[in-house]
Order: C-alpha cells, then structure tokens, then sequence
C-alpha cells in the first residue's frame, strides 16, 4: 500500500499496488482505493473508500459517494500532561464486527450514521484508545513498553487497545531508525486502518 498526502488539501491518498511488478505505473494516480481528511485544528481525522462494497454494483448516482462514502475510521486527537512531559491521545472509532467475523459496512445508503458519534456496546462500531505512557525520572521521558522492539524517542510513538481491554494491544507504531518507523497490528484492525492511523501522527512533535 501507498499513500501521497497533499498538506493544501487537507488529504491523504491511498493506493494499492503490486511491488513485485515492474515499470512506472503501479497505480492510477486519479483512482486512490481509500482517502483521508482531516479538520484546520488536525484534531479529527476521516477514512472512507473510495468505492463503497455496498455500492459497488450500483449506478453511479444511486451510491453512497455524495453521502460522505464508505467510512473506515475517524480518529480525534487530544493532548494530555504525563508527569513532565504530554502525551498524544488518540479515539479510534471503527465497524464492528458480526457473530461470523464479517466487518460492518458503514455505509450511509444503509443507515449507518456517523462514526465520530458516541459508541454504545453494540457490535456495530469499536472503540480502540491510544495506551498511556509512563514518565520515566531516570531519562526524563515519558516510556511504552514494545515488548522487545527496540524503540527510539519519538512524540509519534503509539500504541492502541480496544477500550474495553486497554492493556490488550492491537496495534503498535514506533521509531526504530532516524527515518524509519515500524507498524504492528492484528485482528481486528485492517491494513488500511493501522496504516492510516499511524499517518494521522504526521504532526505530532
């Protein structure tokens, strides 16, 4: 998967392509398979794609695209002090999953609402929370535990856990080269939604 973020606009393409095959047109430019906005203050971030599974079969003026699209995530940010230092708080609000391990598709022609309202304990939508670090005296630092990776200071380090299982991780991104960072996730979190969470970090300082 690639992404080209185009700061004016407040958007973040999504494209997939095969790495293993060769020449210069990996991907249509014109056609990303998810996007991502964001608001002025950087503080609410929105997944959709592009083309919605629901509507996908349908004439172009009878889908979801002037309806907001397929929603895949809606991330808000905050900031909270930690002993001496602040940490970069995340809400992730994602589709639920039915009894069979099917997503939900938030699509509005079904009904769904927004993703960014308050989730109730349906499986319709998960709540996941960003896992709060500990200040740490000795190096002055607020600290995480990636069990074993070997972790560089970073204000874009994270780690996520569904709300009712905050020590259960799901999902983990961190600095592990002055350039170079990694991303871990399982089930229930897709490709498209770990990946695009980790770029909403790209103003955090």
């Amino acid at each position: 998967m690639y992404a080209r973020a185009n700061l004016e606009a407040r958007r973040i393409s999504f494209y997939l392509y095969n790495p293993s095959e060769k020449g210069v047109n990996l991907f249509h430019a014109e056609k990303p398979a998810f996007a991502m906005t964001w608001n002025s203050e950087r503080t609410e971030w929105r997944l959709v794609q592009e083309r919605c599974e629901n509507c996908q079969f349908s004439p172009k003026h009878l889908t979801c695209s002037c309806y907001g699209k397929q929603q895949v995530a809606w991330i808000r940010h905050h900031r909270k002090p930690v002993g001496d230092g602040i940490f970069n708080c995340m809400e992730i609000h994602v589709p639920g999953l039915y009894a069979d391990g099917s997503r939900v598709v938030w699509c509005p022609l079904l009904g769904r609402g927004d993703l960014s309202i308050p989730i109730d304990d349906s499986y319709e939508a998960q709540k996941l929370m960003t896992k709060q670090p500990s200040w740490n005296e000795e190096v002055e630092s607020l600290v995480l535990d990636f069990k074993g990776r070997h972790i560089l200071s970073s204000a874009k380090n994270f780690q996520l856990a569904l709300s009712q299982k905050p020590d259960h991780v799901l999902c983990q991104y961190g600095k592990i080269g002055p350039q170079t960072f990694s991303l871990d996730f399982k089930y229930p979190l897709s490709v498209i939604q770990a990946f695009g969470t980790s770029l909403t970090t790209l103003f955090w300082t």
